[in-house]
């Protein structure tokens, strides 16, 4: 004889997710894609940053290039909110014309009376403009009437500099030496993110 059993099916349907699994999830979620937006935004602020310099950099380049041609010592002026390049005797002084008496202007350079001085590069204000001399371990800050000069003799090294430019809410800094003969950029330190 057979006897059934008479089993009840057990088969429950999915409750879905808990409250403290969706609240979870969605931390985990909101961590990811903040990460995400940081990392996006990072080399943005990185790039502003760099620019920046660069059109410093661009500056002492000329004057570098431009004291070795002219045989004319060119001088930087690094104020609040840009740089200034121009030759240091204004190309109209006798100085200038007794330099060029003596050593001679290749034929195929512009007479710097010609040009138009100074060159400015507008530096964003958002950033602050730092300057740490050579034989010191300090940077100061260019603020209000404060004019650092940066000379470039013809035949000799310049001062090897250091320029630190950082938002005003310090979430970007970058700061580079330059190179007393060529006058090249280099990085020293580079951060980006909340100041601690």
């Amino acid at each position: 004889m057979k006897v059934l059993s008479s089993q009840k099916s057990t088969f429950q349907s999915p409750a879905g997710f808990s409250l403290i699994e969706l609240i979870f999830v969605m931390g985990i979620t909101a961590i990811i894609f903040g990460a995400a937006a940081y990392m996006i935004a990072t080399p943005k602020i990185e790039q502003e940053i760099r620019e920046t310099h660069s059109g410093i950099e661009g500056l002492a380049l000329q004057a570098r290039a431009m004291s070795y041609s002219y045989q004319q010592p060119f001088v930087i002026e690094l104020r609040e909110g840009e740089a200034r390049m121009m030759p240091l005797a204004k190309p109209e002084d006798e100085l200038a014309e007794e330099v060029e008496e003596e050593v001679g202007t290749p034929p195929s350079l512009k007479p710097l009376d010609s040009m138009s001085w100074p060159r400015v590069f507008k530096i964003d204000p958002q950033y602050e403009l730092w300057v740490r001399r050579w034989n010191s371990d300090n940077y100061k800050l260019v603020r209000n009437d404060t004019v650092e000069s940066w000379i470039h003799q013809p035949n000799s090294p310049c001062e090897p500099l250091a320029i630190q430019l950082i938002t005003e809410d310090g979430t970007a800094l970058l700061s580079r030496s330059f190179h007393p003969l060529t006058a090249k950029a280099v990085d020293e330190e580079m951060a980006i993110g909340k100041p601690e």
